[in-house]
Protein backbone atom coordinates (compact mmCIF):
# COMPACT_ATOMS: atom_id res chain seq x y z
CA UNK A 1 0.00 0.00 0.00
CA UNK A 2 2.83 2.27 0.72
CA UNK A 3 4.61 1.62 -2.16
CA UNK A 4 1.34 2.04 -4.36
CA UNK A 5 1.34 5.36 -2.90
CA UNK A 6 4.65 6.40 -3.59
CA UNK A 7 4.42 5.36 -7.36
CA UNK A 8 0.70 7.26 -7.57
CA UNK A 9 2.70 10.06 -6.22
CA UNK A 10 5.69 10.33 -8.37
CA UNK A 11 3.30 10.01 -11.33
CA UNK A 12 1.71 12.65 -10.38
CA UNK A 13 4.96 14.80 -9.67
CA UNK A 14 5.69 13.56 -13.37
CA UNK A 15 2.91 14.25 -14.94
CA UNK A 16 3.06 17.82 -13.27
CA UNK A 17 6.31 18.52 -14.75
CA UNK A 18 5.14 17.43 -18.43
CA UNK A 19 2.93 20.17 -18.07
CA UNK A 20 5.37 22.96 -16.96
CA UNK A 21 7.30 21.94 -19.69
CA UNK A 22 4.35 22.32 -22.30
CA UNK A 23 3.39 25.76 -20.88
CA UNK A 24 6.85 26.79 -20.67
CA UNK A 25 6.96 25.77 -24.79
CA UNK A 26 3.77 27.48 -25.41
CA UNK A 27 5.00 31.14 -23.82
CA UNK A 28 8.49 31.13 -25.19
CA UNK A 29 8.73 34.31 -28.04
CA UNK A 30 9.30 33.20 -31.45
CA UNK A 31 10.52 35.07 -34.63
CA UNK A 32 7.34 35.73 -37.22
CA UNK A 33 7.38 37.10 -40.58
CA UNK A 34 4.86 39.93 -41.40
CA UNK A 35 4.14 40.93 -45.61
CA UNK A 36 2.33 43.07 -47.32
CA UNK A 37 2.55 44.13 -50.80
CA UNK A 38 1.51 47.87 -51.42
CA UNK A 39 0.36 48.41 -55.07
CA UNK A 40 2.44 50.95 -57.57
CA UNK A 41 0.68 54.69 -57.56
CA UNK A 42 1.63 56.38 -61.12
CA UNK A 43 3.21 60.06 -60.69
CA UNK A 44 1.35 62.94 -61.11
CA UNK A 45 2.37 66.00 -62.69
CA UNK A 46 1.33 69.08 -60.12
CA UNK A 47 2.01 71.94 -61.49
CA UNK A 48 3.21 73.75 -64.90
CA UNK A 49 5.23 77.39 -64.74
CA UNK A 50 6.89 79.01 -67.87
CA UNK A 51 9.88 80.88 -66.58
CA UNK A 52 12.56 83.40 -67.80
CA UNK A 53 15.02 81.19 -65.46
CA UNK A 54 15.41 77.52 -64.54
CA UNK A 55 12.99 76.68 -61.72
CA UNK A 56 11.82 79.99 -61.59
CA UNK A 57 8.11 80.87 -60.83
CA UNK A 58 5.73 81.09 -63.84
CA UNK A 59 6.53 84.79 -64.84
CA UNK A 60 5.45 84.76 -68.77
CA UNK A 61 2.30 83.21 -68.90
CA UNK A 62 0.36 86.43 -68.14
CA UNK A 63 1.99 88.51 -70.80
CA UNK A 64 3.10 85.68 -73.20
CA UNK A 65 6.01 84.80 -74.51
CA UNK A 66 8.01 87.66 -77.01
CA UNK A 67 10.76 85.84 -79.43
CA UNK A 68 14.35 87.13 -79.48
CA UNK A 69 15.17 89.29 -82.57
CA UNK A 70 17.23 86.94 -84.71
CA UNK A 71 17.80 84.45 -82.51
CA UNK A 72 16.52 81.84 -80.41
CA UNK A 73 14.89 82.74 -76.81
CA UNK A 74 15.35 80.00 -73.97
CA UNK A 75 12.22 79.43 -71.84
CA UNK A 76 12.13 77.51 -68.84
CA UNK A 77 8.88 74.91 -68.56
CA UNK A 78 8.79 74.03 -65.12
CA UNK A 79 7.14 72.16 -61.65
CA UNK A 80 6.89 70.06 -59.39
CA UNK A 81 5.70 65.72 -59.61
CA UNK A 82 4.60 63.62 -56.70
CA UNK A 83 5.05 60.22 -56.76
CA UNK A 84 3.63 58.72 -53.53
CA UNK A 85 5.91 55.87 -53.90
CA UNK A 86 8.65 58.04 -53.00
CA UNK A 87 10.41 60.62 -55.06
CA UNK A 88 13.36 57.82 -56.50
CA UNK A 89 10.41 55.69 -58.01
CA UNK A 90 10.44 58.67 -60.36
CA UNK A 91 12.80 57.89 -63.65
CA UNK A 92 14.15 61.46 -64.30
CA UNK A 93 15.00 59.72 -67.74
CA UNK A 94 11.41 59.22 -68.65
CA UNK A 95 10.46 62.82 -68.06
CA UNK A 96 9.62 64.78 -71.24
CA UNK A 97 7.78 68.16 -72.79
CA UNK A 98 5.77 68.54 -75.87
CA UNK A 99 5.61 72.67 -76.54
CA UNK A 100 3.39 72.64 -79.30
CA UNK A 101 0.98 74.90 -81.17
CA UNK A 102 -2.35 73.36 -79.81
CA UNK A 103 -4.14 72.86 -82.85
CA UNK A 104 -0.92 70.76 -84.26
CA UNK A 105 -1.41 68.27 -81.34
CA UNK A 106 0.81 66.72 -78.65
CA UNK A 107 1.82 63.75 -81.56
CA UNK A 108 3.59 66.51 -84.03
CA UNK A 109 6.83 66.08 -85.45
CA UNK A 110 9.39 68.40 -84.39
CA UNK A 111 9.28 72.12 -86.38
CA UNK A 112 10.38 75.13 -84.86
CA UNK A 113 7.57 76.89 -86.20
CA UNK A 114 4.45 74.74 -84.14
CA UNK A 115 6.10 71.70 -82.26
CA UNK A 116 9.25 71.04 -80.12
CA UNK A 117 9.96 67.94 -78.55
CA UNK A 118 12.25 67.84 -75.48
CA UNK A 119 13.12 64.32 -74.57
CA UNK A 120 15.71 65.81 -71.68
CA UNK A 121 14.54 67.48 -68.63
CA UNK A 122 16.74 68.52 -65.60
CA UNK A 123 15.29 67.44 -62.04
CA UNK A 124 16.29 68.61 -58.32
CA UNK A 125 15.41 65.41 -55.96
CA UNK A 126 16.18 67.86 -53.05
CA UNK A 127 12.99 70.03 -53.21
CA UNK A 128 9.95 69.04 -51.52
CA UNK A 129 9.20 66.22 -49.23
CA UNK A 130 10.08 62.45 -50.05
CA UNK A 131 7.52 62.21 -52.48
CA UNK A 132 8.56 64.79 -54.40
CA UNK A 133 10.76 66.75 -57.14
CA UNK A 134 10.72 69.14 -59.35
CA UNK A 135 11.61 69.48 -63.08
CA UNK A 136 12.72 71.97 -65.56
CA UNK A 137 13.14 71.68 -69.47
CA UNK A 138 14.44 74.38 -71.35
CA UNK A 139 13.11 75.13 -74.80
CA UNK A 140 14.89 77.17 -77.45
CA UNK A 141 12.01 78.84 -78.87
CA UNK A 142 13.67 79.97 -82.93
CA UNK A 143 12.33 83.68 -83.61
CA UNK A 144 9.91 82.51 -86.82
CA UNK A 145 8.37 80.18 -83.93
CA UNK A 146 4.38 80.91 -84.93
CA UNK A 147 2.91 83.48 -82.70
CA UNK A 148 -0.76 83.44 -81.60
CA UNK A 149 -1.51 86.47 -80.16
CA UNK A 150 -4.07 88.83 -81.32
CA UNK A 151 -2.18 90.35 -83.98
CA UNK A 152 -0.87 87.24 -85.69
CA UNK A 153 -2.11 84.76 -88.60
CA UNK A 154 -3.23 81.95 -85.97
CA UNK A 155 -5.02 84.35 -83.42
CA UNK A 156 -7.39 81.33 -82.69
CA UNK A 157 -4.74 79.47 -81.49
CA UNK A 158 -2.56 79.08 -78.50
CA UNK A 159 0.34 76.94 -77.54
CA UNK A 160 0.42 74.12 -74.86
CA UNK A 161 2.85 72.77 -72.71
CA UNK A 162 2.44 68.84 -72.37
CA UNK A 163 4.53 67.22 -69.92
CA UNK A 164 4.80 63.80 -69.21
CA UNK A 165 6.41 61.79 -66.50
CA UNK A 166 6.72 58.16 -65.89
CA UNK A 167 7.54 56.39 -62.70
CA UNK A 168 10.05 52.91 -63.19
CA UNK A 169 6.85 50.70 -63.71
CA UNK A 170 5.86 53.03 -66.38
CA UNK A 171 2.99 54.19 -65.07
CA UNK A 172 2.79 57.78 -66.42
CA UNK A 173 1.04 60.93 -65.10
CA UNK A 174 0.69 64.17 -67.47
CA UNK A 175 0.01 67.65 -67.12
CA UNK A 176 -0.87 70.57 -69.85
CA UNK A 177 -0.97 74.40 -69.85
CA UNK A 178 -1.39 77.18 -72.24
CA UNK A 179 0.50 80.05 -73.28
CA UNK A 180 0.19 82.49 -76.20
CA UNK A 181 3.46 83.64 -78.10
CA UNK A 182 3.46 86.85 -79.02
CA UNK A 183 3.98 88.71 -82.41
CA UNK A 184 7.71 89.75 -83.26
CA UNK A 185 7.99 92.32 -85.86
CA UNK A 186 11.39 92.42 -87.16
CA UNK A 187 13.91 92.49 -90.22
CA UNK A 188 17.72 92.82 -90.65
CA UNK A 189 18.00 96.19 -93.05
CA UNK A 190 20.86 97.20 -94.78
CA UNK A 191 23.36 99.58 -93.08
CA UNK A 192 24.04 101.68 -96.38
CA UNK A 193 23.20 102.26 -99.86
CA UNK A 194 26.28 103.25 -101.37
CA UNK A 195 26.54 103.50 -105.13
CA UNK A 196 30.17 104.28 -105.48
CA UNK A 197 31.66 106.28 -108.07
CA UNK A 198 29.53 107.67 -110.46
CA UNK A 199 30.21 110.02 -113.45
CA UNK A 200 28.18 113.01 -114.35
CA UNK A 201 24.99 112.30 -116.31
CA UNK A 202 25.54 108.48 -115.68
CA UNK A 203 22.30 106.82 -114.97
CA UNK A 204 22.24 103.28 -113.35
CA UNK A 205 20.91 100.24 -114.86
CA UNK A 206 20.05 96.81 -114.21
CA UNK A 207 23.95 96.05 -113.99
CA UNK A 208 24.98 98.94 -112.20
CA UNK A 209 22.30 99.25 -109.31
CA UNK A 210 22.35 98.66 -105.90
CA UNK A 211 21.14 95.48 -104.25
CA UNK A 212 20.06 95.48 -100.87
CA UNK A 213 18.77 92.21 -98.60
CA UNK A 214 16.18 92.46 -96.07
CA UNK A 215 15.72 89.42 -93.88
CA UNK A 216 13.45 88.24 -92.00
CA UNK A 217 13.99 88.42 -88.36
CA UNK A 218 10.60 87.96 -86.73
CA UNK A 219 7.86 85.73 -86.51
CA UNK A 220 5.19 87.96 -88.73
CA UNK A 221 4.48 88.93 -91.70
CA UNK A 222 6.34 92.26 -92.53
CA UNK A 223 6.84 95.35 -95.39
CA UNK A 224 8.86 98.45 -95.44
CA UNK A 225 8.04 102.10 -95.93
CA UNK A 226 10.44 103.81 -98.00
CA UNK A 227 11.63 108.02 -97.79
CA UNK A 228 14.31 109.91 -98.24
CA UNK A 229 16.49 113.49 -98.39
CA UNK A 230 18.60 115.34 -100.99
CA UNK A 231 21.90 113.91 -101.13
CA UNK A 232 24.13 116.92 -100.18
CA UNK A 233 27.38 117.19 -101.76
CA UNK A 234 30.91 117.85 -100.48
CA UNK A 235 32.27 120.13 -103.56
CA UNK A 236 28.64 121.64 -105.02
CA UNK A 237 25.10 121.21 -105.19
CA UNK A 238 22.76 118.42 -103.60
CA UNK A 239 21.03 115.43 -105.81
CA UNK A 240 17.61 115.52 -104.85
CA UNK A 241 15.85 112.57 -103.34
CA UNK A 242 13.59 111.58 -106.24
CA UNK A 243 16.81 111.06 -108.45
CA UNK A 244 16.93 107.49 -106.94
CA UNK A 245 14.65 104.77 -107.66
CA UNK A 246 13.92 101.83 -105.82
CA UNK A 247 12.36 98.27 -107.18
CA UNK A 248 11.33 94.74 -106.45
CA UNK A 249 13.23 93.12 -109.34
CA UNK A 250 16.25 93.61 -111.15
CA UNK A 251 15.85 96.15 -113.28
CA UNK A 252 17.08 99.95 -114.46
CA UNK A 253 16.45 103.48 -112.99
CA UNK A 254 13.55 103.90 -115.86
CA UNK A 255 11.16 101.03 -114.79
CA UNK A 256 11.95 101.72 -110.58
CA UNK A 257 9.72 103.69 -107.88
CA UNK A 258 10.53 107.62 -107.47
CA UNK A 259 12.11 107.55 -103.85
CA UNK A 260 9.96 110.35 -101.79
CA UNK A 261 10.29 112.63 -99.21
CA UNK A 262 7.41 111.19 -98.09
CA UNK A 263 7.09 107.19 -96.53
CA UNK A 264 5.54 105.04 -99.13
CA UNK A 265 5.02 101.29 -98.57
CA UNK A 266 7.39 98.67 -101.06
CA UNK A 267 5.41 96.11 -101.25
CA UNK A 268 8.03 94.34 -100.46
CA UNK A 269 5.73 91.89 -98.18
CA UNK A 270 7.97 89.56 -96.75
CA UNK A 271 6.28 86.26 -95.32
CA UNK A 272 6.77 84.14 -92.35
CA UNK A 273 10.13 82.35 -92.36
CA UNK A 274 8.84 78.40 -92.75
CA UNK A 275 12.08 76.45 -93.65
CA UNK A 276 14.55 75.72 -90.66
CA UNK A 277 17.51 75.67 -92.72
CA UNK A 278 17.46 78.59 -95.12
CA UNK A 279 16.69 82.48 -93.82
CA UNK A 280 13.79 84.04 -95.83
CA UNK A 281 14.54 87.58 -97.50
CA UNK A 282 13.85 89.81 -99.76
CA UNK A 283 15.46 91.98 -102.47
CA UNK A 284 15.24 95.87 -103.17
CA UNK A 285 17.50 97.23 -106.38
CA UNK A 286 18.02 101.00 -105.76
CA UNK A 287 19.12 103.01 -108.94
CA UNK A 288 20.50 106.84 -109.41
CA UNK A 289 20.40 109.36 -112.08
CA UNK A 290 23.33 111.83 -111.27
CA UNK A 291 22.60 115.79 -112.49
CA UNK A 292 24.60 116.29 -116.01
CA UNK A 293 25.89 119.31 -113.85
CA UNK A 294 25.88 121.38 -110.74
CA UNK A 295 27.33 118.76 -108.46
CA UNK A 296 30.71 117.52 -107.23
CA UNK A 297 32.39 115.70 -104.04
CA UNK A 298 31.09 112.95 -102.05
CA UNK A 299 27.17 113.29 -101.78
CA UNK A 300 24.90 111.95 -98.83
CA UNK A 301 21.65 111.37 -98.02
CA UNK A 302 19.56 109.66 -95.76
CA UNK A 303 17.70 107.50 -96.81
CA UNK A 304 14.64 105.55 -94.66
CA UNK A 305 13.93 102.26 -94.27
CA UNK A 306 11.11 101.62 -91.71
CA UNK A 307 9.59 97.81 -90.66
CA UNK A 308 5.75 97.73 -90.65
CA UNK A 309 3.69 95.14 -90.56
CA UNK A 310 2.70 93.84 -93.33
CA UNK A 311 -0.86 95.33 -94.31
CA UNK A 312 -1.73 94.41 -97.55
CA UNK A 313 -4.20 91.54 -98.15
CA UNK A 314 -3.27 88.40 -99.93
CA UNK A 315 -4.01 87.70 -103.19
CA UNK A 316 -6.30 84.73 -104.18
CA UNK A 317 -7.24 83.46 -107.74
CA UNK A 318 -11.37 84.78 -106.90
CA UNK A 319 -9.77 88.44 -106.56
CA UNK A 320 -8.82 88.59 -110.47
CA UNK A 321 -12.51 88.51 -112.11
CA UNK A 322 -10.95 87.52 -115.76
CA UNK A 323 -9.05 84.75 -114.19
CA UNK A 324 -12.41 83.94 -111.61
CA UNK A 325 -14.60 83.47 -115.00
CA UNK A 326 -12.06 80.94 -116.74
CA UNK A 327 -12.10 78.84 -113.36
CA UNK A 328 -13.89 75.37 -114.13
CA UNK A 329 -13.42 74.00 -109.93
CA UNK A 330 -11.97 74.97 -107.61
CA UNK A 331 -11.18 72.87 -104.14
CA UNK A 332 -9.11 74.49 -101.28
CA UNK A 333 -8.52 73.27 -98.29
CA UNK A 334 -10.56 75.87 -96.76
CA UNK A 335 -13.73 74.06 -97.42
CA UNK A 336 -12.71 70.98 -95.13
CA UNK A 337 -13.85 72.86 -91.75
CA UNK A 338 -14.50 69.45 -89.93
CA UNK A 339 -12.19 66.55 -90.08
CA UNK A 340 -13.37 63.10 -90.48
CA UNK A 341 -14.89 61.18 -93.71
CA UNK A 342 -16.29 63.26 -96.19
CA UNK A 343 -19.12 62.87 -98.48
CA UNK A 344 -18.67 66.18 -100.85
CA UNK A 345 -15.72 68.49 -101.28
CA UNK A 346 -17.45 72.02 -101.93
CA UNK A 347 -16.62 73.98 -105.06
CA UNK A 348 -15.39 77.72 -104.72
CA UNK A 349 -15.51 78.73 -108.08
CA UNK A 350 -19.21 79.52 -107.28
CA UNK A 351 -19.88 77.11 -110.42
CA UNK A 352 -21.44 74.72 -107.63
CA UNK A 353 -19.33 71.66 -109.15
CA UNK A 354 -19.01 69.72 -106.07
CA UNK A 355 -16.56 66.46 -105.20
CA UNK A 356 -18.90 63.90 -103.87
CA UNK A 357 -17.91 60.31 -102.61
CA UNK A 358 -18.39 57.69 -104.62
CA UNK A 359 -16.47 54.94 -103.83
CA UNK A 360 -16.65 52.06 -100.83
CA UNK A 361 -15.69 54.92 -98.10
CA UNK A 362 -15.30 58.11 -98.17
CA UNK A 363 -11.95 60.26 -98.07
CA UNK A 364 -10.73 61.56 -94.70
CA UNK A 365 -10.32 65.32 -93.58
CA UNK A 366 -7.35 65.78 -91.70
CA UNK A 367 -7.00 68.69 -89.86
CA UNK A 368 -3.92 70.96 -89.39
CA UNK A 369 -1.89 68.92 -91.61
CA UNK A 370 -0.28 71.39 -94.08
CA UNK A 371 1.07 74.81 -92.57
CA UNK A 372 -1.95 74.76 -89.91
CA UNK A 373 -4.96 73.68 -92.94
CA UNK A 374 -6.06 70.87 -93.47
CA UNK A 375 -5.96 68.40 -96.50
CA UNK A 376 -8.18 65.27 -98.18
CA UNK A 377 -6.15 62.40 -97.43
CA UNK A 378 -7.36 59.11 -99.80
CA UNK A 379 -6.87 55.35 -98.41
CA UNK A 380 -5.90 54.09 -102.03
CA UNK A 381 -8.02 51.41 -101.91
CA UNK A 382 -11.66 52.57 -102.37
CA UNK A 383 -12.32 56.20 -102.22
CA UNK A 384 -12.53 58.94 -104.88
CA UNK A 385 -15.22 61.72 -105.41
CA UNK A 386 -16.84 62.95 -108.53
CA UNK A 387 -18.34 65.56 -110.36
CA UNK A 388 -19.23 67.43 -113.49
CA UNK A 389 -17.10 69.45 -115.76
CA UNK A 390 -18.96 70.87 -119.13
CA UNK A 391 -16.81 69.24 -122.19
CA UNK A 392 -18.59 71.51 -123.94
CA UNK A 393 -16.52 74.45 -122.37
CA UNK A 394 -13.82 72.96 -120.53
CA UNK A 395 -13.07 69.58 -122.79
CA UNK A 396 -13.00 68.82 -126.46
CA UNK A 397 -9.32 70.11 -127.65
CA UNK A 398 -9.41 72.98 -125.54
CA UNK A 399 -5.92 73.97 -124.49
CA UNK A 400 -6.41 74.06 -120.27
CA UNK A 401 -4.62 74.52 -117.04
CA UNK A 402 -4.60 72.70 -113.35
CA UNK A 403 -2.89 73.48 -110.62
CA UNK A 404 -2.02 71.18 -107.11
CA UNK A 405 -0.80 70.90 -103.91
CA UNK A 406 -0.33 67.04 -103.07
CA UNK A 407 1.13 64.74 -101.07
CA UNK A 408 1.61 61.14 -101.99
CA UNK A 409 1.90 58.21 -100.19
CA UNK A 410 4.87 55.94 -100.73
CA UNK A 411 3.24 52.99 -100.94
CA UNK A 412 0.63 54.07 -104.12
CA UNK A 413 0.58 51.72 -106.57
CA UNK A 414 1.54 51.93 -110.00
CA UNK A 415 0.41 54.23 -112.65
CA UNK A 416 -2.22 55.50 -109.83
CA UNK A 417 -4.59 57.97 -111.23
CA UNK A 418 -4.79 61.55 -109.74
CA UNK A 419 -8.04 63.02 -111.58
CA UNK A 420 -9.66 61.27 -114.72
CA UNK A 421 -11.33 63.87 -117.39
CA UNK A 422 -13.36 62.22 -120.24
CA UNK A 423 -14.50 58.51 -121.61
CA UNK A 424 -11.60 56.04 -121.81
CA UNK A 425 -11.34 56.04 -125.69
CA UNK A 426 -8.53 57.23 -127.42
CA UNK A 427 -7.95 60.90 -127.45
CA UNK A 428 -11.42 61.04 -125.50
CA UNK A 429 -9.65 61.98 -122.10
CA UNK A 430 -7.61 63.74 -120.31
CA UNK A 431 -6.05 63.18 -117.03
CA UNK A 432 -2.92 63.22 -114.90
CA UNK A 433 -1.38 59.68 -112.44
CA UNK A 434 1.76 58.92 -110.92
CA UNK A 435 4.11 57.07 -112.87
CA UNK A 436 5.41 53.42 -111.45
CA UNK A 437 8.35 54.41 -109.69
CA UNK A 438 7.03 58.02 -108.68
CA UNK A 439 9.84 59.36 -110.39
CA UNK A 440 7.64 60.84 -112.79
CA UNK A 441 4.07 62.07 -113.44
CA UNK A 442 2.24 61.65 -116.59
CA UNK A 443 -0.09 63.96 -118.56
CA UNK A 444 -1.99 61.43 -120.54
CA UNK A 445 -4.76 61.46 -123.15
CA UNK A 446 -5.09 58.03 -123.42
CA UNK A 447 -3.05 56.92 -126.41
CA UNK A 448 -0.45 59.96 -126.19
CA UNK A 449 0.73 60.67 -122.90
CA UNK A 450 3.39 63.26 -121.74
CA UNK A 451 5.65 61.75 -119.01
CA UNK A 452 7.57 64.33 -116.98
CA UNK A 453 10.43 63.28 -114.67
CA UNK A 454 10.27 65.01 -111.28
CA UNK A 455 13.78 66.43 -109.23
CA UNK A 456 13.04 63.68 -106.69
CA UNK A 457 10.90 60.84 -106.06
CA UNK A 458 7.22 62.66 -106.04
CA UNK A 459 6.30 60.02 -102.98
CA UNK A 460 6.04 61.07 -99.04
CA UNK A 461 6.59 65.13 -100.11
CA UNK A 462 4.31 68.39 -100.33
CA UNK A 463 4.31 69.49 -103.65
CA UNK A 464 2.94 72.03 -106.61
CA UNK A 465 2.23 70.68 -109.40
CA UNK A 466 1.32 72.96 -112.71
CA UNK A 467 -0.04 71.18 -115.64
CA UNK A 468 -0.54 73.13 -118.77
CA UNK A 469 -2.31 72.00 -122.42
CA UNK A 470 -1.88 74.75 -125.35
CA UNK A 471 -3.40 72.43 -128.15
CA UNK A 472 -1.03 69.68 -128.53
CA UNK A 473 1.61 70.89 -126.03
CA UNK A 474 1.70 70.02 -122.73
CA UNK A 475 4.15 71.55 -120.13
CA UNK A 476 4.67 70.44 -116.45
CA UNK A 477 5.91 72.69 -113.51
CA UNK A 478 6.90 71.09 -110.52
CA UNK A 479 7.29 73.72 -107.18
CA UNK A 480 7.75 76.48 -110.30
CA UNK A 481 10.37 74.58 -112.18
CA UNK A 482 9.73 73.65 -115.53
CA UNK A 483 10.30 69.87 -116.44
CA UNK A 484 9.70 70.42 -119.74
CA UNK A 485 7.21 70.26 -122.28
CA UNK A 486 5.88 67.68 -124.83
CA UNK A 487 4.23 67.86 -128.27
CA UNK A 488 0.90 64.83 -128.32
CA UNK A 489 -1.78 64.25 -130.78
CA UNK A 490 -5.07 66.61 -130.05
CA UNK A 491 -7.56 65.19 -127.40
CA UNK A 492 -11.09 65.00 -127.56
CA UNK A 493 -12.85 65.02 -124.29
CA UNK A 494 -16.30 64.41 -125.00
CA UNK A 495 -17.80 63.79 -121.70
CA UNK A 496 -18.43 65.64 -118.77
CA UNK A 497 -18.06 62.85 -116.37
CA UNK A 498 -14.84 64.32 -113.66
CA UNK A 499 -13.40 61.60 -111.38
CA UNK A 500 -10.54 62.51 -108.16
CA UNK A 501 -8.58 59.78 -107.27
CA UNK A 502 -9.57 57.10 -109.55
CA UNK A 503 -11.51 56.28 -112.45
CA UNK A 504 -14.55 53.75 -112.94
CA UNK A 505 -13.92 52.43 -116.31
CA UNK A 506 -10.66 51.01 -115.86
CA UNK A 507 -7.97 49.01 -113.61
CA UNK A 508 -5.37 51.69 -112.97
CA UNK A 509 -4.98 51.64 -109.07
CA UNK A 510 -6.80 54.24 -106.69
CA UNK A 511 -5.10 57.44 -105.82
CA UNK A 512 -3.60 56.93 -102.59
CA UNK A 513 -2.12 60.47 -100.42
CA UNK A 514 -3.45 64.00 -99.68
CA UNK A 515 -4.64 67.06 -101.17
CA UNK A 516 -4.73 70.57 -100.12
CA UNK A 517 -5.97 72.07 -103.28
CA UNK A 518 -6.98 72.00 -106.73
CA UNK A 519 -7.24 74.49 -109.47
CA UNK A 520 -8.76 73.98 -112.88
CA UNK A 521 -8.51 76.70 -115.76
CA UNK A 522 -10.39 76.66 -119.10
CA UNK A 523 -7.51 77.34 -120.91
CA UNK A 524 -3.94 78.09 -121.06
CA UNK A 525 -2.58 80.30 -118.21
CA UNK A 526 0.39 82.96 -119.14
CA UNK A 527 3.34 82.75 -117.48
CA UNK A 528 2.77 85.57 -115.36
CA UNK A 529 -0.28 83.99 -114.30
CA UNK A 530 0.75 80.83 -113.73
CA UNK A 531 3.56 81.93 -111.39
CA UNK A 532 0.96 83.93 -109.71
CA UNK A 533 -1.36 81.58 -108.82
CA UNK A 534 2.03 79.08 -107.60
CA UNK A 535 3.08 82.01 -105.55
CA UNK A 536 -0.52 82.24 -104.02
CA UNK A 537 -0.51 78.10 -103.17
CA UNK A 538 3.50 77.74 -102.10
CA UNK A 539 2.81 80.55 -99.23
CA UNK A 540 -0.30 79.49 -98.34
CA UNK A 541 0.83 75.83 -97.61
CA UNK A 542 4.06 77.15 -96.14
CA UNK A 543 6.47 75.49 -99.46
CA UNK A 544 7.57 78.90 -100.90
CA UNK A 545 10.82 77.37 -99.92
CA UNK A 546 10.53 74.94 -102.75
CA UNK A 547 10.23 77.84 -105.35
CA UNK A 548 13.23 78.40 -107.74
CA UNK A 549 15.50 81.69 -107.18
CA UNK A 550 14.08 83.96 -109.74
CA UNK A 551 10.63 82.96 -109.07
CA UNK A 552 8.73 86.22 -108.43
CA UNK A 553 7.02 85.04 -105.33
CA UNK A 554 9.84 82.90 -103.96
CA UNK A 555 9.86 85.22 -100.37
CA UNK A 556 6.55 87.24 -100.66
CA UNK A 557 3.24 85.97 -101.75
CA UNK A 558 0.61 88.10 -104.63
CA UNK A 559 -1.02 90.75 -102.74
CA UNK A 560 -4.13 92.87 -104.32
Amino acid sequence: MTNNIKIFGTLIAVAFILIIGIVLRYTTAADVTATAEITNAAPVVDTIRVATTAYSTDNLTTGGILPNIGNDRTIHVNGQITDLNGESDIASSTISLVFHKTTSGNTCTADKNDCYIITTCDTNYTDGDDTQISYNCEVPLAYWTDATDTSSDYASDTWTSYVVASDLAAAQGTLSATIEINSLLALNLPDTIDYGTRSLGEISSSTTNVLTTITQRGNIKADVELSGTAMTCTGLGAIPATAQTWALTDIGHAGGTALSTTAASAARNIDLRTSESSELSANLYWNIAIPATGVKGTCTGSNTIAVIAQTTAAWQPSDDALLAARIGMHFRSDELTTAGSLSQWNDASGNSRNLASAGGSMPTVIASDINGRSALSFNGTNNYLTSSLPSATYGGNLSKTVYMVSWVDSSIGDNAMVFHYGRRATSQAFGIHVKTTGAQMRIYQWSNDGDFTTSSNVKGRWILHAAKKTDGNFAYYENGTSLGNVNLAPANVDLNTFEFGWRTDNGHPYFKGKVAEFVFVKDASSDTERQKIEGYLAHKYGIQSQLPSGHPYKTSAPTN
